[in-house]
């Protein structure tokens, strides 16, 4: 349903989109500024992670998947791999509230991917948009990084308050939106279900002669015996995703195949932990932290491994996941959130019995033992159901949808 007129998304999340930062949220972004179509104009408020190349408080022009964006940093990040006392999304919010005339909203629809951050924004009048991308439910009782999970009545009370100014609610996981609609009968209607996607013009399955070579390439250039299995872990080094236990995970794997070694790509407030825990063990010449990494990058990562561990406390619907069976790589995971909707035992992959290293560990043993490749037609037909621009046009139905709203207020 093109517009008559250009489709002003103004998209209010605390990250920098220009930053090669792994995360959902992220990558959600990333795609649905890339999967556009032609009549929308993408505008982002952010945080910047570079000040000196994308300065705080004056619009820039970055280039997000290729396609410019007007884009405003009203905060900063000082470092992935450390926490601040006072939470990002926080100060993020209380900058919002004191935002100047140059951050307008008038002639947007306003897209909100963190809970909180519409507190800024309730008497406005323009069309708005939230993106809920884990099951609050799973979020309490949790080891999570959220500092909500010490309040959770206060994240309720939150949500009562900013779920009924918004238009549509859109929830990464079909539990999530059970939830919602059970807690806000009265808009049951708003709220629905989006699977998450992958882009499958970077995210795709080379040729077992190319991926033995890229395993070659790969071996070599990081220091790691030839011809070995190579383990993935990708993901924020945060609570949620545990990579302690992935660590765990892969020293009980070596007993059982002792070619084994483990990269893990990403970065987050564990990183420096989960390095100590890794030094200190006999295993520390078999894994190799590498970082966050661009998009590209882990695609070819993934077309080198043989696996992806994913030991994560809960989810909604990881697009790692997806990403890695885009590439032909079978997936080893805990049975959380949308994960099994992804990973069908025995033949994507192996979901573990229960969250423990041993559990883990004998779904990687078995994943290590078939030949390399053996599962990638399986992987590749799983990911299929969810390529980018089919799973993303409800998204970009509902913005058309609210269009003839924007500048009304």
């Amino acid at each position: 349903m093109p517009s008559p007129r250009p489709v002003r998304p103004l998209i209010l999340v605390p990250i920098d989109p220009a930053s090669d930062q792994i995360g959902g949220i992220q990558s959600f972004i990333r795609g649905f500024v890339k999967w556009a179509p032609d009549d929308f104009d993408p505008e982002f408020v952010g945080v910047s992670a570079d000040p000196e190349r994308r300065p705080l408080g004056r619009w820039l022009t970055v280039a997000v998947e290729g396609r410019p964006v007007r884009y405003f940093a009203i905060g900063r990040i000082r470092d992935l791999d450390r926490r601040n006392r006072i939470p990002l999304a926080l100060t993020y919010t209380l900058a919002l509230l004191r935002r100047d005339a140059a951050i307008g909203t008038r002639g947007r629809i306003l897209q909100f991917h963190r809970a909180g951050v519409p507190l800024a924004f309730l008497r406005d009048r323009q069309p708005k948009i939230q993106v809920v991308h884990l099951n609050v439910g799973d979020i309490y009782g949790q080891r999570g990084e959220s500092r909500w999970r010490a309040v959770p009545g206060l994240y309720h009370r939150v949500e009562d308050l900013t779920l009924p100014r918004m238009d549509r609610v859109f929830v990464v996981n079909e539990a999530g939106v059970a939830f919602y609609r059970s807690r806000h009968p009265r808009l049951a209607d708003r709220f629905e279900f989006l699977p998450t996607w992958v882009d499958e013009t970077i995210f795709f399955s080379r040729p077992e002669d190319e991926r033995s070579s890229l395993r070659a390439e790969l071996a070599a250039a990081l220091g790691l015996p030839a011809g070995a299995r190579i383990v993935l872990f990708v993901g924020r080094l945060e609570q949620q995703k545990d990579p302690e236990l992935a660590v765990d995970a892969f020293a009980v794997t070596l007993g059982a195949v002792p070619d084994a070694c483990l990269l893990v790509v990403g970065a987050g407030t564990l990183r420096q932990e989960t390095e100590r825990k890794v030094a200190a063990s006999v295993h520390a010449d078999r894994i190799r932290f590498l970082g966050s990494r661009p998009r590209p990058e882990v695609a070819r990562l993934m077309n080198s491994a043989d696996a992806l561990l994913l030991s994560s406390r809960f989810e909604g619907m990881p697009i790692t996941v997806i990403e890695a069976l885009a590439c032909g790589l079978p997936v080893v995971a805990t049975n959380v959130g949308e994960v099994p909707r992804l990973v069908v035992d025995g033949v994507t992959g192996r979901l573990a019995a229960d969250r423990s290293a041993a559990a883990l560990a004998d779904g990687l043993a078995w994943v290590l033992a078939r030949p390399p490749g053996a599962l990638a037609e399986a992987c590749v037909a799983a990911a299929a159901r969810y390529h980018a621009a089919p799973t993303l046009a409800p998204f970009y139905e509902a913005h058309y949808r609210l269009a003839a709203r924007a500048g009304t207020g």
